[in-house]
């Protein structure tokens, strides 16, 4: 009589268990395997886009970074000699003496994007968008 309830008892356990995985949310794919996998085509048709490396630094004369719509942007902003924060196409980082911030951006609308320290209040450099 109790090996039988226990057997019951391991059935309706065993139960719930696949009742609740079916329920329990699937782990999202990585990032890298969801680009490979589903590669966005750039503005201009081809397949994949040309990704641009640049860094800006506060100590540069107002330096322009100038990137074609469609083009993946890995910006670099080194940090001055203050902590703060940098915002360029409405992203914000923070910036310090010894950490750059860093920026992955895909170039959109063409225009003329200002890079700036928050904290400082000023401008530092400028994203310019051509037409891919």
């Amino acid at each position: 009589m109790r090996g039988r309830r226990f057997l019951i008892i391991v059935a309706v356990l065993m139960g719930l268990t696949a009742l609740a995985a079916s329920f329990a949310p699937r782990q999202p794919t990585p990032r890298e395997e969801r680009q490979a996998s589903t590669p966005t085509p750039a503005p201009d048709g081809s397949s994949t886009p040309t990704t641009v490396e640049e860094s800006v630094s506060p100590m540069d004369d107002d330096p322009v970074v100038t990137v074609r719509s469609g083009d993946l942007v890995e910006l670099t902003v080194d940090g001055g000699d203050e902590p703060d924060s940098v915002s360029v196409l409405g992203r914000i980082d923070a910036v310090d003496p010894t950490t750059p911030a860093r920026f992955s951006l895909l170039a959109g609308e063409p225009g003329e994007y200002p890079i700036e320290l928050l904290e400082e209040e000023r401008q530092i450099g400028t994203l310019v968008i051509r037409e891919g």
